[in-house]
């Protein structure tokens, strides 16, 4: 008789843990697989994620978001201009 409930109630027991996957704390990435929580974001220019205190040492720019986003944006006479050196 105990059996009889207690294998029932075992069996349920088991498949009512969940087995799905969280995300882990600070691990969302944005579109391009960069990782915002760690001041990553992506700079078009460069064709990867960057820190913007690290590209603005780098690049010898102002760290301010203005600076940073007119950087990392291309514009055509970006492009004409990287052509003709």
């Amino acid at each position: 008789m105990r059996i009889t409930i207690l294998t029932p109630l075992l069996l349920l027991s088991m498949t009512a843990c969940s087995s799905t996957q969280q995300e882990p704390v600070g691990g969302g990435r944005d579109a391009h697989g960069c990782l915002p929580a760690a001041g990553y974001q992506w700079c078009d220019r460069t064709q990867t994620c960057e820190r913007s205190w690290e590209l603005a040492d780098a690049a010898n720019i102002e760290h301010s978001a203005a600076e940073i986003k007119a950087y990392c944006e291309i514009i055509d006479s970006d492009l004409l201009s990287d052509d003709d050196q």
